[in-house]
């Protein structure tokens, strides 16, 4: 100690003298050259106070020994600021390394700081903030919270604000630091930081060019922001205290372009991973109308893809879509994902995400959108990302020419090269299906409510009794379509679709509650009707219902010879006794209610290439009006653990989505074109012998293939129904990995090939079939023969 006080005496004595020569000169013997000893009078004056205050302080001396300590410490800043901590982070280590922090934090903890102190201390601070070790070493001598209570005091010093937020905003890098900067109180402050007075809220556009110290004040606290929105709930802290309104008015144009930057990344940020508040803020802030601005291209190309990227963030909730669209950056979403696919994902995520509001799908197909995401799937099929590629075309199922040009650009095979994939693969299980999906998806950029369209907002259960009944009489994929006509404008109001309370087809008839019997339909591919049946009242019998959903009915050989259909909905189990009004191709062929073989093969299916599920339920309604019975079914028992898409009633795995857009597919006039090949046929064989616990979807599409006459001449040429016997019936080899079915999958696998080959026989006993097979064999190449002789003893008696 008295050699330290003898230091510090000896150049405190010569400061007058030496004061003016290192100005002038530079020359490097001067004392401030000397890190120790700037170190040494960083905290004179604070001593020197404390000793003259009281006894003291009306001598000339003490005034004096006061006035030479506080220029010691001017210049000892001066010093630290320009030659000891400037350059690079050598010199930030040795000041740190040295022990300088403490007597710095300890000159900013003094409450009689003058203003020009407190400035340059600040700054000091804020640039030894920018390396690691410091950080940790200011966070643990409480240096946070003596920044902080700096703002606090000096509200009205703008200079001062500006410095403390910078030093904030650097503290604020480490995760442990902006938690502190959370609780310790500093987000308010910062917040008033860049609120910015009436006066120059709504200026001209010229004052505000120039810098000004709440400018700077305001892009330093809005830098600040930006890192403490570090984490979810560091941003959920940030948007309830109302930050985006904050921050909304500094991304004008009129203001500065480094304050508008600022803003704007952290309004970026604020939106990552957007949730129903950040939704709220957004609506309440007025923010859009600068984004769309910005994304115009406006204000150069650096705001216009940070604004566009902050719009897509705001594409994860379904409210806030439908504004996003309004501003014609989807088309601007499709561009960048078509430039540089691997580098465009949150853009690839909004445009995929758009395709949940039909207001939106209408700008994807303006926008080029679907050829952007088939050329996505193409290239990139094991991306993390073509899974959502795959649900973005799902939304598209009930547009019939957005289905047609799908299927003209490729998407079948891509769909199904993408079933062989999962097959060989190791599908999550039912249950754990939102877990995958948003695991491949950064469940942080993607919540799962950005699934959930705007059109038709998922029920909230069923509250009311009446909610209850409808949803007992209408499955989730009607309620869905509904919402979509109202929506598009094709039904005036809900009630217009209630009339009809049976769901029929492929799109209604799958949704089995728990407690009530399978439902069994009409053999007639195009006129389907919906067949309720009262519940058992064995509880027992009720859950085995449940569990052995999609079970075949065996076809006799010895029943009258039809195009069997039992795949379209599922049987009842060996449990529950058979209905007696229950129609089936082997008890009652009545032609009162069934139509012939002939007659199904030649009816003239829906003159659209792909049959609405509105004008088929209308068709199935006229055609099977007397044998619905309707039964009040009680409500069904919820099942938390499963997810439900609203497109398709049953479980929803990863291979769901491709089964549906499959089977819509196959829906069509003539899907021969698209469905009838070898690849797909072998793919979707692979998918059923292979395959754990196929979809009962995948069953029903091949028999509705197989009753299509517009599909039996492809089946032929192409040797199907060779490999539908020898896969299906015979279980032979051709396909790596064995083991994988149960016997009651295997069998039930083995049902549907043998009543495929029985739909081909009807088919090709009829006279059009037989005409088809002469076809073939006068006309057809040898490859064509060949497949059509090795048929027919197979779909021939």
């Amino acid at each position: 100690l008295p050699g330290r006080g003898t230091m510090a005496a000896s150049p405190v004595q010569s400061d007058w003298k030496q004061s003016r020569a290192p100005s002038r000169e530079g020359h490097p013997s001067s004392p401030e050259s000397s890190l120790t000893w700037c170190l040494a009078h960083l905290s004179k004056p604070g001593s020197g106070a404390e000793h003259h205050g009281h006894g003291k302080a009306d001598s000339g001396g003490g005034r004096e020994m006061d006035k030479r300590s506080r220029v010691s410490q001017w210049r000892a800043l001066v010093a630290i600021r320009t030659q000891h901590i400037k350059g690079d982070k050598a010199g930030i280590a040795r000041f740190r390394t040295q022990g300088g922090l403490q007597p710095l934090l300890g000159l900013l903890k003094h409450p009689q700081c003058s203003r020009k102190t407190l400035d340059l201390a600040l700054s000091i601070l804020a640039n030894c903030c920018t390396e690691l070790e410091t950080r940790i070493e200011v966070r643990k001598l409480d240096g946070i919270n003596i920044v902080v209570e700096i703002l606090k005091r000096n509200m009205a010093l703008e200079t001062v604000q500006n410095r403390a937020a910078r030093a904030l905003g650097n503290l604020a890098m480490d995760p442990e630091s902006s938690a502190l900067i959370h609780s310790s109180g500093g987000v308010p402050l910062l917040l008033l930081c860049v609120s910015l007075p009436s006066s120059q809220s709504s200026p001209t556009a010229a004052p505000l060019k120039d810098p000004c110290p709440k400018l700077e004040c305001a892009q330093s606290a809005a830098r600040a922001l930006l890192y403490l929105s570090d984490t979810p709930s560091n941003r959920l802290s940030l948007l309830t205290q109302g930050t985006i309104s904050a921050l909304a008015p500094l991304i004008a144009p009129e203001y500065p372009q480094a304050l508008r930057r600022a803003a704007l990344r952290t309004l970026h940020e604020l939106t990552r991973g957007c949730g129903v508040e950040c939704a709220r803020e957004v609506s309440r802030s007025g923010v859009l109308a600068q984004l769309s601005v910005m994304a115009s291209g406006e204000s150069g190309k650096p705001f216009e893809e940070l604004a566009l990227k902050t719009l897509a963030n705001m594409c994860s909730q379904g409210c806030l879509r439908p504004l996003v669209g309004s501003l014609g950056v989807i088309q601007k979403f499709a561009e960048e994902v078509k430039r540089d696919p691997l580098r465009s994902g949150v853009f690839l995520k909004a445009l995929c995400l758009c395709c949940k509001e039909a207001v939106n799908r209408a700008k994807v197909k303006e926008s080029c959108g679907l050829e952007v995401l088939i050329g996505f799937l193409a290239a990139h099929q094991s991306h993390p990302l073509s899974r959502l590629a795959i649900l973005a075309c799902v939304d598209f199922v009930f547009d019939e020419s957005a289905m047609e040009q799908l299927q003209e650009l490729g998407l079948v095979p891509l769909l199904v090269a993408r079933l062989v994939e999962l097959t060989r693969g190791e599908e999550p299980s039912a249950e754990k299906m939102d877990v995958s999906l948003s695991s491949n998806m950064s469940p942080e950029l993607l919540p799962s409510s950005c699934f959930d369209s705007f059109d038709f907002p998922p029920p909230e259960g069923c509250k009311k009794e009446e909610s209850g009944r409808e949803q007992g009489l209408c499955s989730s994929s009607f309620l869905s379509l509904r919402s979509w006509l109202l929506s598009e404008g094709l039904i005036s109001s809900e009630g217009d679709l209630l009339d009809s309370s049976g769901v029929e087809g492929e799109w209604g008839g799958l949704q089995i509650p728990p407690s009530s019997s399978p439902q069994t339909s009409s053999p007639n591919p195009d006129s389907l009707s919906s067949l309720k049946n009262s519940s058992p009242p064995n509880p027992t019998a009720s859950s085995t219902s449940s569990k052995k959903a999609a079970q075949p009915s065996p076809v006799s050989s010895s029943a009258q010879p039809q195009p069997s259909s039992s795949w379209k909905n599922t049987d009842p189990p060996p449990s529950s006794p058979q209905p007696s009004g229950a129609l089936t191709p082997q008890t009652q062929p009545s032609s009162s209610t069934i139509s012939s073989p002939t007659k199904t093969t030649l009816t003239p299916v829906s003159p659209s290439k792909f049959s609405s599920p509105h004008r088929r339920r209308q068709r199935a309604h006229s055609a099977a009006c007397l044998t619905k019975v309707t039964l009040d079914t009680p409500p069904s028992v919820p099942r938390p653990m499963a997810y439900h898409h609203p497109y398709h009633p049953e479980p929803w795995t990863p291979e769901s989505p491709i089964l549906l857009l499959l089977s819509r597919f196959s829906h069509a006039t003539d899907p021969s074109a698209a469905l009838v090949s070898s690849g797909v046929m072998s793919g979707l064989l692979y998918y059923l012998t292979q395959h754990q616990d196929p979809s009962s979807r995948c069953l029903r599409m091949l028999c509705r293939l197989s009753c299509n006459p517009n599909c039996l001449q492809a089946l032929v040429r192409t040797g199907s129904v060779a490999l539908i016997r020898h896969h299906l019936c015979q279980r032979g080899g051709g396909f790596e990995g064995k083991g994988r079915q149960t016997d009651r999958v295997k069998a039930k696998v083995k049902q549907l090939g043998l009543a495929l080959l029985n739909n081909l026989r009807v088919q090709c006993e009829s006279g059009y079939g037989s005409g088809v097979l002469a076809h073939v064999m006068l006309s057809g190449s040898e490859s064509d023969k060949m497949n059509c002789a090795l048929s027919l003893p197979l779909i021939s008696r």
